[in-house]
């Protein structure tokens, strides 16, 4: 349990309003934020949500982004993430007449952001993230495919599994991704997710995902339940987990946490 993705829904200028710079205000929430997760040994990644409307083609936008990250660099952070989830599959007819497709699009830009930061810790998540979002499937996406082909392999993506929220991971499920990709994924877990629906609340342990996955992955990030409390026993046996091996029995996690 070492690493903390900052993308609350509530900051404008993580995805809406991604151009922007943050304010001194701003500023000085996310630096003592970043401060604060260093001194305890956690990795702090900020992304930046520019798919709704970048021009992928267009030098001006790409500077803008990266005008965007250096400023969060500045604040001490150190890893970075690109996002590009939940929007349409689209190009400008400017970004039609460059790339080959919205992949090689996406692919131009993570590779440009990543080398001007240096290449840092850095995360990708794709548009088709789970298995019933790649078309037509997993191993014939030409999105997915391209990724994997066209870009470092120290750039991490993010991967949900079979869908959006996934009650179980396979290891074969895992295994064709990896294939993909090229790399193993990072899981971006929404067993626990409730900010779909806040009248939910998700109090069970982290489960549906055999120890045997451990090694298959390059790590794990939850998406919890909004309501801070309510995540004791989700993050609790997930960090459980991520310690265990193969014939661990995983019910027993649930000891410590509910005494």
């Amino acid at each position: 349990m070492d690493s903390y993705i900052y993308a609350p829904k509530d900051d404008y200028k993580h995805r809406a309003y991604w151009r922007e710079l943050y304010t001194v205000e701003e500023a000085d929430h996310l630096t003592g934020l970043i401060t604060a997760a260093h001194e305890q040994g956690i990795n702090f990644t900020t992304p930046c949500h520019p798919g709704l409307d970048i021009t992928y083609s267009s030098a001006k936008e790409v500077s803008v982004l990266k005008r965007k990250l250096d400023q969060v660099s500045q604040f001490g952070c150190k890893a970075f993430a690109l996002l590009f989830d939940d929007i349409e599959p689209d190009m400008s007819k400017p970004d039609k007449e460059v790339f080959q497709s919205f992949a090689h699009a996406q692919v131009s830009v993570t590779n440009e952001i990543f080398n001007h930061l240096n290449c840092p810790r850095f995360i990708f998540c794709p548009t088709e993230y789970c298995s019933s979002r790649a078309s037509p499937t997993v191993k014939q996406s030409e999105y997915l495919n391209t990724l994997g082909s066209n870009w470092s392999k120290a750039i991490d993506i993010l991967w949900t599994g079979p869908k959006v929220i996934s009650k179980v991971l396979t290891i074969e499920s895992i295994e064709e991704i990896t294939e993909v990709l090229k790399r193993p994924p990072v899981i971006w877990d929404n067993l626990h997710a409730n900010d779909y629906d806040q009248k939910r609340v998700f109090l069970g342990p982290y489960s549906g995902r055999s120890p045997e996955l451990i090694p298959l992955l390059r790590g794990v990030v939850t998406n919890p339940n909004c309501e801070f409390h309510a995540n004791a026993i989700a993050i609790q046996t997930l960090a459980f987990w991520s310690k265990c091996s193969a014939d661990t029995k995983i019910s027993s996690s649930l000891r410590p946490t509910l005494s």
